[in-house]
């Protein structure tokens, strides 16, 4: 009887081994199958977004002769003229100079 229950126990686990290599060879093939086509959608919808961007761009860069024509509204500018001022003297630099600094002395109370 002994020996039975030891035989018993390497058969349940050979068929348990077999059971899990099979699971375990299924979930990967799936796995590998969902990569694979995840990659080649992904590819097709690149391709796609390629081929619409080119025929956009196609359409964008017409000749110049069939382009439409935009009607540019002139605007003019008017800049009133600027008269030169007068070239400032040493002397009446100097007086206002000395107006400013005797007006401030008599603000700030000295």
């Amino acid at each position: 009887m002994n020996w039975l229950k030891v035989g018993a126990v390497v058969v349940g686990g050979i068929v348990v081994f077999f059971v899990l290599d099979s699971v375990v060879h299924l979930l990967l093939g799936l796995l590998t199958a969902i990569a694979f086509v995840a990659i080649v959608a992904g590819g097709g919808y690149v391709a796609v977004k390629i081929m619409g961007a080119r025929r956009r761009r196609q359409v964008r860069d017409r000749p110049e002769e069939q382009r439409p024509r935009r009607q540019v509204e002139s605007r003019e500018v008017v800049v009133p003229p600027v008269t030169p001022m007068a070239p400032a003297t040493p002397q009446s630099t100097h007086t206002d100079v000395e107006d400013d600094l005797a007006r401030l002395k008599r603000e700030m109370g000295r």
